[in-house]
């Protein structure tokens, strides 16, 4: 059994990898012919080489459960063609044989993507999202609005008034990130490496109340935390401990983090995503015969879901940042439809045969 096992490992190895080729390169094809209109009108080749190469970690990092599906269905309607699955199911083998090394296979696509999601997309999003907004989109280099700053185990929100005046929050925390007191002031402005905030409602934990709020006309707050810092910070440039971390941090401060809980849970849903795939391609695809009908079907069938499956997680991603949807359910709901769809053609199959 370990000479079968290695034989379909490195088959389906080679196969996916094929199909991670064929897929990206598609993908930097069409992105190439897109935003070659942009040349000569603020980006160069040199700058759309750059622009390519740090959106392919993050595609691929989003495209890896349609890559392990096609990528194993080539190698199931491959062996259908030839009869290996008829030989190896006249000697005996069932799924129990012929899906671990698809497995194994999958959880290495699924440690991937994890890892392009932990330690590469977000250092090159940070640079991506800069080019989108300057090159692709003719903005400022530095968006204006809302903005999230950190200063120790104080986290600030400010909200311009005006070419100097801000609305904050502070939100001081200790070192298990439990808040122990929040201010919201209605006007302030920094000066001097001092915050001067005006009518300000400040809030303490309290073990006996619960909490405890007092208002003040004025606060004299020292921090290292100007207005000059940079936008709130995006969740495809945190790695998966820092955006638990803030989403905690958020949650502390009664502020919304529907799109950072989906963000994290999707951090963890979408390597799932490549187990899935792989059984539903050998729910479609594992064929007891070289017909060209059935080959026709099953490869038709996993293209559609395939694409299926990319627009749902779109879709739920867009409901989950409009608050449509819980945005942990968002993220596994594509994930639960897809496997228990596999599941449920995987038991019909077998039934059937």
């Amino acid at each position: 059994m370990q000479i079968l096992f290695r034989w379909l490992f490195w088959l389906g190895l080679l196969r996916l990898a094929g199909t991670a080729v064929i897929v990206m390169g598609i993908f930097l094809i069409v992105e190439l012919f897109d935003k070659s209109r942009l040349l000569g009108h603020g980006m160069n080749a040199s700058l759309l080489a750059e622009y390519l190469l740090l959106k392919t970690p993050m595609m691929l990092a989003e495209l890896m459960p349609v890559i392990a599906l096609l990528g194993s269905s080539m190698l199931l309607l491959e062996l259908s063609m030839h009869h290996e699955i008829v030989a190896m199911r006249a000697a005996g083998l069932g799924l129990g044989h012929i899906l671990p090394p698809l497995l194994m296979l999958a959880m290495l696509a699924g440690a991937l993507d994890f890892a392009l999601q932990e330690w590469v997309t977000p250092v090159t999003n940070q640079r991506l999202d800069v080019m989108e907004r300057v090159y692709v989109h003719h903005q400022a280099a530095r968006e204006h609005g809302i903005q999230w700053l950190r200063d120790g185990s104080r986290m600030f929100r400010l909200k311009p008034l005006d070419q100097r005046y801000f609305s904050v929050m502070m939100l001081e925390t200790d070192a298990r990130g439990r808040w122990l007191q929040r201010m919201d002031a209605k006007r302030a402005y920094y000066a001097h490496g001092h915050w001067q905030l005006q009518d300000v409602d400040i809030s303490r934990p309290d073990a006996k109340e619960g909490m405890v709020l007092h208002h003040q006309a004025r606060v004299r707050l020292s921090s290292s935390a100007s207005p000059d810092a940079a936008e709130p910070p995006r969740a495809s440039h945190m790695p998966f401990f820092e955006l638990a971390d803030y989403v905690r941090l958020l949650a502390a401060s009664g502020m919304k983090n529907s799109r950072y809980i989906y963000a994290l849970h999707r951090k963890l849903a979408a390597p799932l995503g490549t187990l899935i795939m792989v059984l539903l391609a050998a729910a479609l695809c594992m064929n007891m015969g070289a017909r060209l009908a059935a080959r026709s079907m099953g490869i038709a069938a996993t293209i559609a879901l395939g694409l299926l499956f990319y627009a749902l997680s779109n879709v739920t991603a867009m409901l989950a940042g409009s608050e449509r949807l819980p945005p942990a359910f968002a993220a596994w709901m594509p994930l639960l439809f897809f496997g228990g769809l596999a599941v449920f053609l995987l038991m019909h199959r077998e039934q059937l045969s």
